[in-house]
């Protein structure tokens, strides 16, 4: 009989166990998540007998810089990301991508940052490489929609967000205790700036407690850009507006689990002169808990309409593109979910040449 290792996979894995939970201690703690998609089309925009898949990989390190160096309302994180991409069928030429993972491969330094509270947490600064949609045009209902338009408006140009943030420095302030106001400037992939302004204010309605919250933001490009007519331009500028609202809630059991019909909608504009979309509106509902016996399930509903630019030269042959989304969130327990999405395309790409269409999707969620 072989001698028992001191490398036996039951002391790594105590020892493992031990060191981070000394880490914790001292205000280190690690999330990570994988997200795996597989599609199938029904035809449309290219050839549907296959499917194709693709994932994302993220590992985060939060760091609370006052257990970590005495540093009271400081804190940081560091965050990376593996991807690896693969598109079927042409559904990549739809402006409202069908799946928000979707991108090309990479492995990155995603988001690597610095804040500081201050003024009793009224003040707010955050200084780093930063995904501006963690603060900026944030739906928190409609997390579990794969159609990336559900995340933040594509009108937006350049947003620095998903697949590529970039370095930024943003501003919060609360004014009052329902009021705030953000503002950031951002590096854009281009070799410009990115400015972003967006107040904002919550709310509870009835006994209930029904929250709900609305901002409105602007935005501007600073960047030398070649116009639809060949002339050059020098920003793009634009605004948006999204608004939450929960519209019923019970409560389920003891621990706090409870049903719940929230509501999300959309608004924003774009320049057409320069901009391929210059509206976009969206709109959706998201009931939590649909059965009492599966309290983590969710199941969602939504629509969402971009506008085209009306400009000659853009030569688009439709004037909107239309997706309309539906999906069922499966929790099978609280690091792993299954979520099944169907999404219709009506006038993708705004090209006559590309049918309607749909795709379904099923999703792996991964979390620990």
């Amino acid at each position: 009989m072989l001698p028992t290792s001191s490398f036996a996979p039951s002391k790594v894995n105590s020892e493992s166990r031990q060191l981070v939970r000394e880490l914790g201690a001292k205000g280190i703690t690690f999330q990570g998540q994988f997200v795996n998609d597989w599609s199938k089309g029904t035809g449309g925009l290219g050839d549907s007998s296959g499917g194709f898949g693709r994932y994302s990989f993220d590992v985060t390190a939060s760091i609370d810089d006052s257990k970590l160096l005495g540093w009271n309302g400081s804190s940081a994180a560091v965050r990376l990301k593996n991807h690896l991409g693969e598109f079927g069928y042409g559904y990549e030429q739809s402006f409202q991508v069908a799946s928000n993972i979707d991108a090309s491969s990479r492995t990155t330094l995603y988001e690597m940052w610095i804040q500081q509270k201050l003024y009793g947490d009224r003040l707010r600064l955050k200084f780093g490489k930063v995904d501006a949609n963690t603060e900026f045009s944030v739906l928190q209902n409609a997390g579990d929609f794969l159609n990336s338009s559900m995340g933040y408006s594509p009108t937006i140009m350049e947003f620095p967000s998903y697949p590529e943030p970039k370095l930024g420095f943003n501003a919060f302030l609360t004014a009052r205790k329902n009021y705030s106001v953000g503002a950031g400037v951002f590096q854009t992939a281009g070799g410009g700036t990115f400015l972003v302004a967006e107040p904002g204010r919550k709310w509870s309605i009835g006994p209930k407690e029904l929250d709900g919250h609305v901002s409105v933001g602007y935005w501007r490009l600073n960047e030398t850009m070649t116009g639809f007519d060949g002339s050059q331009v020098s920003s793009a500028q634009g605004f948006y507006s999204v608004v939450e609202q929960s519209v019923w809630r019970k409560a389920v059991n003891e621990n706090g689990g409870e049903r719940k019909l929230s509501t999300f909608a959309q608004i924003a504009t774009g320049n057409g002169r320069v901009n391929p979309l210059s509206s976009h509106l969206g709109a959706g509902a998201v009931l939590q808990a649909p059965s009492e016996r599966r309290p983590g399930d969710a199941v969602g509903l939504a629509v969402t309409r971009v506008g085209f630019s009306s400009a000659p030269q853009a030569q688009f042959e439709h004037h909107s593109e239309l997706v309309m989304e539906t999906y069922y969130r499966a929790s099978l327990d609280r690091h792993l979910a299954i979520v099944q999405d169907i999404q219709f395309l009506h006038h993708p790409g705004g090209v006559m040449a590309h049918h309607d269409c749909a795709l379904i999707t099923s999703r792996l969620v991964i979390s620990f």
